[in-house]
């Protein structure tokens, strides 16, 4: 059996052309056509990640693809990052509701995969895109976005097992309410040496 190394990806500048195609297509045009609905469920979880990655310090390089966690900041701790919204891209009967998954996983290291489930990272980050106004959601305006960090000890203290989390749960674990963006990394740091929930100093 052949055994193939990791591919180490590069990152990219947009600037990339399409080779055989007529017209000067850019990667960046790809990015443009592909990614552009910030509010639909897949690029808003992306979007999170990034934002919480940039919060951190750790978004340089690009993002992993098939790790067991979504970031490893510069202090060594594993973040999960998920996300919600009131508000989606199709048409709504009225507002979603706010709910995360927090389903234990195997652990795989490319290969294989680990015997048992748990929560493989050291600290969720639960993002929730607040806005309520079609007109005005943008998910690139920080202050629509409230954020709440849980240590995964609290998670398997409290709600071990369990596969999803709703936002009232999550908001009593994390103690008086959610964090701004510009509190978000010392607030995960406290969360992480803590291994609690944030002290109750308000956001």
């Amino acid at each position: 059996m052949v055994q193939l190394p990791a591919i180490q990806v590069t990152r990219k500048s947009g600037k990339e052309c399409f080779q055989g195609m007529d017209g000067g297509h850019t990667l960046q045009d790809f990015w443009a056509w592909a990614f552009s609905d910030l509010i639909s469920n897949t690029e808003r979880g992306k979007l999170a990640e990034y934002i919480v990655a940039t919060a951190m310090g750790c978004d340089g390089g690009t993002s992993p693809t098939w790790g067991s966690f979504d970031l490893l900041s510069p202090e060594g701790i594993k973040i999960e990052v998920k996300a919600s919204a009131y508000i989606q891209s199709w048409e709504q009967k009225g507002f979603s509701r706010i709910g995360f998954s927090i389903a234990e996983s195997l652990y795989w290291d490319g290969l294989a995969y680990a015997k048992e489930k748990k929560r493989q990272a050291d600290v969720y980050v639960f993002c929730v895109l607040k806005h309520k106004e079609q007109d005005t959601i943008n998910p690139l305006d920080l202050e629509q976005w409230d954020f709440y960090p849980v240590s995964t000890a609290i998670l398997n203290e409290t709600v071990k097992g369990q596969k999803t989390i709703c936002l009232a749960r999550v908001a009593e674990l994390c103690g008086r309410g959610p964090c701004t963006y510009q509190r978000l990394k010392e607030t995960v740091i406290e969360v992480w040496q803590s291994g609690g929930a944030p002290a109750r100093t308000g956001a």
